[in-house]
């Protein structure tokens, strides 16, 4: 029998009770979304899935897109990523929301255990809706009207050339955004995409967006999730940033298959 137990008062549940191989049902499907916009982020455990398999999980949730980094998507199930700590691909540290870059991110990112260090490499979590309610008023106002210009990053050599030809642009997107399902507002910007503000001259963006992460990610609100094998942990990524704990041992492998789900437009 499906049962979701929240993991904490802001954000977190733990699903149960579903074995993501099969087609849960539609009223399953319903229980399991809604859970999502309750909680932001859901944890599934102990799931032994292959890569179409892992594909047929995440159907109740929505569509896959395609990822940029072209060359850690799996040959043979394009729509799967690899995160992983090998072949120049360094852990995502810092908080941010997933494909800023594109005109329409993702809705949400799905993440699958397959190989982890002995200890550490947390994946964390944190509310933006929590994140934007807690700046001071003056400074809330002066982000409502704020947005940024999103591209790939220029100096990172794990983008390929097509990478850059298709997903380098200038995408332009409000820094807070309006949940298109709860009707709530977040704070949404990517610190490293987000590489100019309207309005901003270039040497102050980077200094702005890093006070504002200080001031908007709190451990209040916020998740991490201690990985064990067969994990699968899916979050909305129209109202959530999040990173990955770079604390373990980098000898050791880390690899998490990843999908992301269509999006819409932030507005």
């Amino acid at each position: 029998m499906l049962e979701i137990n929240p993991l904490g008062p802001n954000l977190g549940a733990e699903v149960t009770g579903v074995d993501l191989r099969s087609d849960p049902g539609p009223e399953v499907a319903r229980a399991l979304n809604q859970a999502l916009l309750d909680h932001l982020v859901l944890i599934i455990k102990d799931q032994d899935l292959t890569a179409p398999e892992f594909l047929g999980a995440i159907a109740p949730f929505g569509r896959p897109m395609l990822q940029h980094r072209s060359g850690f998507r799996l040959p043979d199930h394009p729509e799967i990523g690899r995160i992983i700590n090998r072949e120049g691909l360094k852990p995502a540290s810092m908080w941010h929301c997933d494909h800023t870059n594109h005109e329409c991110p993702p809705k949400a990112t799905v993440l699958y255990a397959r190989t982890l260090p002995k200890k550490g490499g947390d994946t964390c979590v944190a509310s933006m809706y929590r994140g934007l309610d807690a700046l001071p008023a003056d400074l809330r106002a002066r982000l409502d009207d704020m947005v940024s210009v999103n591209s790939l990053e220029p100096d990172t050599p794990t983008y390929s050339s097509d990478d850059r030809a298709k997903y380098t642009g200038g995408v332009r997107h409000p820094m807070v955004r309006t949940h298109p399902e709860t009707g709530r507002k977040a704070l949404f910007f990517h610190l490293t995409k987000s590489q100019a503000i309207d309005g901003m001259a270039d040497e102050e963006v980077r200094p702005f967006l890093e006070d504002l992460l200080d001031r908007s990610v709190q451990p209040e609100w916020a998740y991490c999730h201690k990985w064990t094998l067969g994990d699968l942990l899916i979050l909305d990524n129209r109202c959530t940033m999040h990173r990955a704990d770079p604390d373990y041992d980098q000898t050791e492998e880390r690899l998490l298959w990843r999908i992301i789900l269509e999006g819409d437009r932030p507005v």
